[in-house]
């Protein structure tokens, strides 16, 4: 059920103008233009993690610049729905290969394996060159590792708060 409600909202969600007028309030111009390069479906996604952040009082706005761009790295390669779908079974039926599968150059059959594998780093690259903060672009290179045990940096909180979301959605 939920992974079919996953699917659906990929098929169908779509920013709404107010939304990317709030998105362009919290990043700098560079920063809302790597932005627009997500899939509808994906600024969707990004804005819901931020809508979630702000609603449980969060004004941190290098978390709500997470929310918005964590994702960014796939706009490198984008990927069709079919593709993200692949993805997610193979990480359930076979995570070992899904993740060798990932250790390839983005092209063919092994393309959404690598962007899944590759995206933080590649975003976490996009940011910094788009002006964000040190601490920014670590939460987006970590966003897809596992959280910490024990959070000891700022960059830990930031992650904790950012996946519970990130997860859900």
């Amino acid at each position: 059920s939920y992974r079919f409600q996953q699917f659906w909202k990929a098929l169908t969600a779509r920013p709404t103008q107010a939304d990317l007028a709030l998105a362009r309030t919290v990043l700098n111009p560079e920063q809302f233009n790597l932005f627009n390069r997500l899939q509808p479906s994906e600024k969707a996604h990004s804005l819901g993690i931020y809508h979630a952040l702000q609603a449980e009082g969060c004004s941190d706005l290098d978390l709500l610049a997470a929310a918005l761009l964590h994702d960014i790295g796939k706009s490198c390669y984008p990927l069709q729905v079919w593709e993200r779908v692949l993805i997610v079974v193979a990480k359930v039926l076979l995570p070992e290969q899904s993740e060798r599968w990932g250790d390839a150059p983005p092209s063919g059959w092994r393309r959404p394996f690598v962007v899944a594998r590759h995206h933080p780093a590649w975003g976490a690259e996009l940011a910094g060159n788009a002006g964000a903060s040190s601490l920014l672009v670590e939460v987006i290179r970590r966003h897809q590792e596992p959280l910490p045990q024990h959070p000891q940096s700022l960059a830990d909180f930031l992650l904790v708060q950012l996946k519970r979301y990130d997860d859900q959605s």
